[in-house]
């Protein structure tokens, strides 16, 4: 009497099944562990060694008896890992920075009511640093002076205080110096005011939006 279809099926499945069986069988005899994983079309591997290419999918190891032993959790790719590393990195020093920038805007508003509260702060610092510029260019006036006092003695053949002439010449350009410093400081001041100003300005706009819409909102209710 013939198999059936479904007779044939089965014993098909089963030889099927009794190959793999028998060659995770022969990996298992020869490592005495076997690594399970399945690739990206579902197809089921065994190796003795862990795969290279199934670095970032799950495996399972097994036993020399197909029991299972323990599990590796997928991971990434080094190359990702650091992507992903650096990234999270970004996004921290972004939370920090707008952190940082939320305290200056606070601060900003709570520190002038009005606008021309800014521009007086403004002139006060200038005011300072113009101060301390007449101060520098009062003491260089002196030294210009002696320095070309002591050029003409020498000039005459009288002899100078040993040092004293390079000693001047060396603090009239210091003072030089810290002139052309305040004008760059000045420059900076004003400048520093004017982002200040622009940003009160959107920050007062954007603080009577959200009221202009809060009564709308409460006028609907």
């Amino acid at each position: 009497m013939g198999m059936t279809i479904k007779q044939t099926a089965a014993i098909f499945l089963m030889l099927t099944f009794s190959a793999g069986v028998g060659i995770a069988a022969a990996q298992q005899a020869q490592s005495g562990k076997t690594y399970k994983w399945v690739d990206d079309k579902g197809v089921v591997h065994y190796s003795d060694k862990a795969p290279l290419e199934a670095v970032n999918r799950d495996q399972t190891i097994l036993d020399r008896q197909a029991r299972h032993l323990r599990r590796i959790e997928a991971t990434q790719f080094e190359g990702q890992r650091k992507v992903n590393e650096e990234e999270a990195e970004r996004r921290r020093l972004e939370r920090v920075q707008q952190s940082i920038d939320d305290r200056k805007d606070r601060a900003l508003v709570m520190s002038y009511l009005k606008e021309e509260d800014i521009d007086l702060a403004r002139n006060r610092a200038l005011s300072a640093l113009d101060a301390r510029i007449e101060a520098t260019k009062a003491v260089l006036s002196q030294h210009q002076t002696r320095h070309k006092d002591l050029l003409g003695r020498q000039e005459a053949g009288d002899v100078l205080p040993e040092g004293e002439l390079e000693k001047l010449e060396t603090d009239i350009a210091n003072r030089n110096a810290a002139i052309d410093r305040d004008l760059r400081e000045k420059e900076k001041v004003y400048a520093k005011y004017e982002r200040d100003k622009q940003r009160w300005r959107e920050l007062k706009d954007a603080e009577r939006a959200r009221a202009e819409a809060e009564k709308r909102v409460e006028k609907k209710e």
